[in-house]
């Protein structure tokens, strides 16, 4: 039981942080991925189950409010917390470049992923789209 209240205050916490902190703190347009470091946490200090878990949750409340391509963030979080999760052996976790290292990756990915799969399936006039059924 801690360990779901540990989870749902961490969601809760997370999400608060990204929807109306993080929009508010923003370099030239450019705003931070609280989520992103949430999702990277989670799998560096407790595994990749917990983190595709919480990733797939964080992913899904994001998509549900945005208006892309609904699943892209579910997706690619789901996909960066199982692997990092997957590879955490292979960190050194208490080291501070590693951790840039890793949240730097992390949002290489995340973004590389996020523009290949709303490439692939939007539907905007006038724009090649590998997925699109036009009528």
């Amino acid at each position: 039981m801690k360990k779901f209240i540990f989870y749902l205050t961490f969601y809760a916490v997370f999400t608060t942080v990204q929807f109306f902190v993080g929009q508010r703190i923003n370099i030239f347009s450019v705003f931070p991925n609280f989520i992103l470091i949430g999702v990277v946490y989670t799998a560096m200090m407790r595994g990749k189950m917990e983190a595709q878990v919480l990733g797939f949750f964080f992913g899904l409340t994001w998509d549900v409010f945005a208006a892309d391509v609904f699943g892209s963030r579910t997706v690619m979080f789901t996909i960066i917390g199982y692997f990092i999760g997957s590879l955490k052996k292979s960190f050194d976790i208490d080291q501070v470049f590693t951790q840039i290292f890793v949240i730097f990756s992390a949002s290489l990915v995340y973004w590389a992923g996020f523009n290949l799969i709303s490439y692939s399936f939007a539907v905007n006039s006038g724009s090649l789209s590998l997925f699109a059924v036009s009528l």
